[in-house]
């Protein structure tokens, strides 16, 4: 029972280091914050600023049975928060909980040393929501700070600012660079590349849906979000306005609102095809679905994927990770046979027909039955209606939707326009559906490639035409050519920045001035982080060999790869040691004199001690040796201007004097 009775210890740590540290472990949270639930969030920050006010002259830390009811109240809450212990965000949590308790019970070097450790594994936590190259350079400031940190402390009194701490630390990491290179470019890769995202990603659920409805893309046209990367290592990257990156096809429509429908077999191939190819190597983000994206129309086998109706892409698995495959595309490719499940499917007519709907298609039939005709007479009738093209066209909820937007309002966006079209055909007896994915894309000249966002979202027709196959018919070229020529932002500044709400047009800005130099900015960064992900985080099995053949070790067993990096390994750090330790420089002329010094006291009788610093230890000498206090007092000064100061002095008065120790001894008193 008198363990429980105990009262808390005062605290043996100095108050510089442990703010420093307090620092990091508030740096290191924060990225992993919407992670945490918020009372544990509070609670941790409320911790640290506890801590530090307990860090003073004759205050206890918490009492065992304190922390205890701490522990339980802390895991017991987690656990009713999130109903279970187990997941992304109630580990978190529970970690964060850990953390802050720690904190509170610190109490010398040991606690010190074990708080670093949950520093430096929280900030590789922090790498598994986000792996850009902005997050790295994040952790890295956080470890340099740690590192500081932990040299500052064991540093104790010698080290009067974190200035010299932080240069130090800097140093080391910097010497240790060499040996994480070799690692990494030789070390076996086992899995995959360089990425260990474990997370689900924030983008879930906030693009591509497989059913088309008003409202349903425009609602993203305002989302600067990337959803992939794309770019052409062979060259032939087509134009803007005919990137057309397919992603879905729905096949069942009753009249503004399409669905996928049941699943269809998967149309006949034919091997030889015919036109040019372009070959892209894209870089997705995950998204937690199956979709996957390339342009008109992917032609060859993606490793992870499969074809289904529709010559659409589809991973085999979810994907939750970013994803990189290459895919070739053929834009003159066509399919010349309809299977019979698929003419069925794109010839059913919606469930209610409006009276004027079914009168305006009976119009063209009657001038000529033709479909090529009838899908002629529809693109007039889009082109010379005053239909107008908007990112805020209002609701089409009523069971007329389609009749009210052909005849009244007018007013849509690619949604309403695709399903339409696509709608109008099937009443006409013309096999027709809707694709979905993305149109153009944001080309970043520094890098060569192609950032395609949420923005770029749309949805297009196609129609069958015997002998011709499908053909894409898009009718918001029809209505806005400028917006398939250029982008959005483009677009909506062309026409004055007016987005119909006020909201568009402020989104698009100005692309003068500043706006348009921050662009530039914004896009040499993404230029830097693409190369970081293909370079680095993408660095897998496949390109570790490539590299390695590339040295003329393509047929090197991983046995002597091992031993050549031992050896590589051992061979610099000696070498940096014996760089280190060579003769000649003031620093270590200055050391050198100073274990001189303290080597005399040692045989005189008083050692100094691990943890005793230059101050303190001299103090202790002169006390031992009072005739000799000056001289004991002079040097330590001296040796402390020497090591510490921004500026210092000349060597030489110093290493004259330890040259000329007098002989110490202790007098009758101080004995």
């Amino acid at each position: 029972m008198s363990l429980f009775r105990q009262s808390g210890r005062y605290s043996d740590v100095a108050t510089a280091p442990l703010l420093g540290l307090i620092l990091v472990l508030v740096l290191s949270i924060i990225p992993l914050a919407e992670k945490i639930t918020d009372w544990v969030l509070v609670g941790f920050f409320g911790i640290c600023a506890v801590r530090l006010f307990l860090n003073r002259p004759g205050v206890r830390l918490p009492s065992l049975p304190v922390k205890l009811v701490l522990f339980a109240g802390g895991i017991g809450g987690v656990i009713l928060t999130y109903g279970s212990p187990v997941g992304i965000e109630p580990g978190f949590s529970i970690l964060a909980v850990l953390v802050s308790l720690k904190l509170i019970e610190a109490n010398g070097a040991r606690d010190f040393h074990v708080l670093a450790l949950l520093g430096f594994f929280l900030a590789l936590c922090d790498l598994f929501t986000e792996q850009d190259l902005t997050r790295w350079m994040y952790v890295g400031v956080i470890f340099l700070l740690l590192l500081a940190t932990l040299v500052h402390f064991h540093r104790g009194q010698e080290s009067p600012s974190y200035g010299r701490s932080t240069v130090l630390a800097g140093t080391l990491l910097v010497q240790a660079l060499p040996i994480a290179l070799i690692l990494f470019l030789f070390f076996p890769r086992v899995y995959g590349g360089f990425r260990f995202q474990f997370s689900q990603s924030l983008l879930y659920g906030n693009g591509m849906s497989d059913r088309l409805s008003p409202g349903s893309i425009s609602s993203l046209a305002l989302s600067d979000q990337v959803v992939f990367r794309a770019d052409f290592p062979s060259g032939g990257m087509p134009p803007i306005s005919e990137m057309y990156w397919r992603g879905g096809v729905l096949w069942q429509g009753d009249g503004m609102t399409w669905t996928k429908g049941r699943a269809l077999l998967r149309e006949f191939r034919p091997r030889q095809f015919a036109g040019p190819m372009i070959y892209q190597r894209i870089s997705l983000q995950p998204h937690g679905e199956h979709w996957m994206f390339a342009l008109d129309h992917p032609a060859s086998a993606v490793r992870g994927a499969e074809y289904v109706a529709g010559n659409i892409l589809r991973s085999e698995h979810a994907i939750t990770s970013r994803l990189r495959y290459e895919v070739t595309s053929q834009p003159e490719d066509h399919e010349i046979i309809l299977p019979a499940d698929q003419r069925v499917a794109t010839t059913a007519l919606p469930a209610h027909v409006p009276p004027r709907v079914k009168e305006l298609v009976d119009g063209w039939k009657a001038r000529n039955p033709d479909p090529k005709a009838i899908l002629n007479a529809a693109r007039e009738y889009f082109r010379d209606q005053p239909f107008v093209y908007t990112v805020n066209p209002g609701t089409y909820d009523d069971p007329r939707a389609l009749e009210e937007f052909l005849f009244v309002r007018r007013e849509g966006f690619c949604e309403h326009y695709a399903a339409a079209f696509a709608t109008l055909m099937r009443v006409a007896g013309v096999p027709s559906r809707v694709v979905i994915g993305y149109q153009g894309g944001d080309y970043n000249s520094l890098g060569k490639y192609v950032i395609v966002r949420q923005a770029h979202s749309h949805a297009w027709c196609e129609i069958w035409l015997k002998g011709e196959g499908w053909q894409r018919v898009d009718p918001t070229g029809l209505i806005a050519p400028d917006r398939i020529t250029s982008t959005l932002n483009s677009y909506l500044e062309a026409r004055g920045g007016q987005g119909d709400d006020g909201s568009a047009g402020q989104r698009a800005g100005s692309a003068k001035g500043w706006h348009r130099l921050e662009h530039q900015l914004q896009l040499a960064w993404d230029s830097v982080n693409y190369q970081w992900d293909l370079r680095v985080l993408n660095f897998d099995q496949e390109a570790q060999r490539s590299f390695l053949f590339s040295l003329g070790l393509g047929s090197t067993s991983w046995t002597e790869i091992f031993i050549w990096l031992l050896v590589a390994t051992a061979g610099f750090v000696a070498g940096l040691s014996l760089w280190l330790r060579k003769p000649g420089t003031a620093v270590d002329k200055v050391g050198r004199g100073y274990a001189r010094f303290c080597s005399a006291l040692a045989r005189a009788g008083i050692a100094r001690e691990p943890w005793e610093g230059p101050q303190d230890f001299s103090r202790r000498a002169a006390q031992r040796f009072p005739a000799q206090a000056e001289i004991i007092q002079r040097i330590s000064d001296r040796y402390i201007e020497l090591r510490y100061s921004a500026a210092p002095a000349n060597p030489q008065p110093f290493l004259d004097e330890v040259r000329h120790l007098p002989r110490f001894t202790a007098t009758a008193s101080s004995s």
